[in-house]
């Protein structure tokens, strides 16, 4: 009886010894974990080659980190924009070592992120193995961390989110290690992969902290051992924390982005938290919504209450945002979207709020939205079944981990992005699998629906993310040919990416929350756009002539997508007209020969766009192959980004 009191969801408690494994081929299989790692690194490999890596461009905010790493690589020091809010320090050294290595492209660092994913989804399989989990619920719950639609698309770029969840992930690994065997070594890894997560982003400390209240919570052992192991998990990531904080404050100097999230911390209101909290746990009932289905299994027997409470909780809040502001999923915006992933950062659809080409509309949100919050409820019930173990160390380590790194995403409610719930995901499925699981766990109706489940949202992840690129290496082409037929950057709205890479650095202007907003046709975008001469977009605007469609292939919606670059009809005052231009039936500017001067328009901008177009110039000279290991100069375009944090200001009023 005392066995059976132990158990919980899923089976035998973490702390029973394992049962002998017998010496058989069957036996050695579950006993190392070598297969499955193998299987690991090729599922990753043939999904790198779906999606392709190629493309010399910025994604999403990336090309803040880009710079970060160039200007390490091209003279040993390392600048951060003040655009960024990410501590990054660890991100931009590994990524200027490579760029050295191979030259500056964000090819390589793009390459660099899948291989660290790769490794994050193994220290996640060790971890659920630790767990004791095993079977197929072994195999989906390492797939909703491998085929996550977040994952998985930002694996492909050179943001700080992958990077960051897998130290987050690895350091999970080893204090779980340490506190379910007593060993502090281990825990002095787990210590050292927290201090390495929080020097990408800061919120790495609450991995460490999760560790040491879950020491300093248990009550198995005497007082001084519990400090010597809390010392242990929190000394080195807290004076790693200091550190950092020295050198920002001291030498480097306070970011703008930086600046601006902590002024978000400070001004959280509780209705921002309930708010965004909700939406948090509805996009982990959506993506976990696989796992939901072997939690509701378990429940069946006992907690059908509890989690019909939760459930019922999770609709009203669900019912009540919809009659407030007719919302449905997707509710936070930045990488999944109605229907693909990926930052949709051209004019049409982050300026002027068009919809994105392949929306889908109401029928999609209902859908999305019943299942996350049926899913969500479950979970819910789950979690809180998980967290009545916060006495034993390891298992209340993962359910705290949980719930801190949720909080802390939490603190930057006024830009809540859904990227943010990535480094979430892992320790909230580890939180519901703190009991091993047998390998028959749920019947073969439940393993077999949250497989398809899975491959859905798998599907969803590779084929939106392969569209991504696809899109995004179509705006390449018109973007280097433009610029390969003499077209200056400060002529281009290339979409965000773009004209932050070639032109926020030497503008030194730094959008405000008063910019961000959606804008009019009669309004530049707002990001560093000196002359919209050509303007890349989704669709064809008014006041513009198609110059070139660019054309891609889709697999998530199956057809062919356009990427359109789009020249101006005429100027402000009717003196300048477009014309054809070459064998692309691009669409070129000319000057009226009846006036044979520029408009008042062009006259105000000439000396603007000549001497920012001389400032670039000369930045571009500074970047010369024995700058930076030949590094190369990009004329990228990008994807879509957000704002990261609160208003950004110049430079100057830091």
């Amino acid at each position: 009886m005392e066995r059976r009191k132990d158990r919980a969801l899923y089976g035998r408690n973490v702390a029973e010894p394992q049962e002998p494994v017998e010496d058989t081929p069957r036996g050695r299989a579950a006993r190392g974990p070598g297969a499955s790692i193998a299987t690991i690194v090729i599922g990753a490999v043939l999904v790198a080659i779906a999606i392709g890596v190629r493309g010399d461009f910025p994604l999403s905010d990336d090309w803040s980190y880009a710079y970060a790493v160039r200007s390490l690589c091209e003279d040993g020091t390392l600048r951060l924009l003040p655009w960024t809010g990410a501590s990054l320090v660890l991100q931009a050294w590994y990524g200027a070592a490579l760029c050295r290595l191979f030259g500056f492209s964000f090819v390589v660092l793009r390459v660099a992120t899948v291989v660290l994913a790769t490794t994050g989804v193994i220290g996640f399989h060790l971890l659920l193995r630790r767990l004791g989990v095993r079977g197929s619920l072994l195999a989906i719950a390492t797939l909703l961390l491998a085929l996550d639609p977040l994952y998985v698309n930002l694996a492909f770029t050179f943001m700080t989110d992958v990077p960051f969840t897998v130290a987050a992930v690895w350091a999970g690994y080893w204090y779980f290690r340490g506190l379910a065997e007593r060993r502090d070594g281990l825990v002095l890894a787990g210590a050292l992969s927290a201090a390495a997560a929080l020097l990408i982003r800061q919120h790495g400390i609450f991995v460490a902290a999760a560790a040491t209240l879950a020491i300093l919570l248990a009550r198995d052992r005497p007082w001084r051992a519990r400090a010597q192991s809390a010392c242990a998990a929190a000394l080195l990531p807290g004076l790693v924390f200091v550190a950092f904080h020295v050198w920002l404050l001291g030498i480097h100097g306070v970011p703008p982005g930086y600046a601006n999230k902590l002024s978000e911390a400070h001004h959280v209101t509780i209705a921002g938290v309930v708010n965004c909290a909700f939406r948090a746990v509805e996009y982990l009932g959506l993506l976990l919504a696989p796992l939901a289905l072997f939690v509701g299994a378990s429940l069946r027997r006992r907690g059908a209450v509890l989690a019909l409470g939760c459930a019922a909780a999770v609709a009203t809040a669900a019912a009540a945002l919809y009659l407030r502001e007719h919302a449905l999923m997707f509710y936070l915006t930045n990488v999944l979207y109605d229907l693909g992933l990926g930052a949709a950062s051209l004019r049409d659809t982050l300026f002027l709020g068009l919809p994105p080409p392949t929306h889908v509309g109401t029928p999609l949100g209902v859908t999305l939205t019943l299942v996350a919050t049926v899913s969500a409820g479950v979970l819910a019930a789950g979690w809180t079944i998980g967290a009545a173990r916060l006495r034993e160390p390891a298992p209340a380590f993962l359910t705290l981990s949980f719930v801190l790194l949720l909080t802390g995403s939490l603190l930057h409610t006024r830009y809540y992005f859904d990227r943010y719930i990535l480094v979430v995901a892992p320790f909230a499925i580890a939180a519901l699998l703190v009991e091993p699981a047998d390998a028959r766990a749920g019947s073969l109706g439940v393993r077999a629906g949250s497989l398809l489940l899975t491959l859905l949202l798998g599907w969803y992840a590779v084929a939106g993310t392969h569209d991504y690129l696809a899109w995004n290496r179509a705006r390449d082409r018109g973007l280097t040919a433009l610029q390969r037929d003499g077209v200056a950057a400060t002529e281009i709205d290339g979409g965000v990416e773009f004209n932050a890479w070639q032109l926020a650095a030497t503008l030194d202007r730094w959008p405000t929350d008063a910019d961000v907003r959606i804008g009019t046709e009669s309004r530049k975008s707002w990001w560093w756009v000196v002359d919209d001469r050509f303007v890349l977009s989704f669709r064809p605007l008014p006041g513009y002539t198609v110059a070139r469609d660019l054309t891609f292939a889709r697999w998530l919606v199956p057809g062919r997508g356009h990427v359109y670059v789009l020249a101006r009809a005429t100027d402000a005052a009717g003196g300048a007209t477009a014309a054809p231009s070459g064998n692309h039936g691009r669409q070129n500017a000319t000057r009226s020969s009846a006036s044979g001067r520029l408009s008042s328009t062009m006259v105000k901008s000439a000396g603007t766009i000549v001497r920012v177009t001389a400032a670039v110039t000369a930045t571009r000279r500074r970047t010369t192959p024995e700058s930076c290991a030949k590094a190369n100069r990009t004329s990228d375009d990008g994807s879509r980004w957000r704002i990261p944090s609160g208003s950004r200001r110049s430079s100057r009023r830091t």
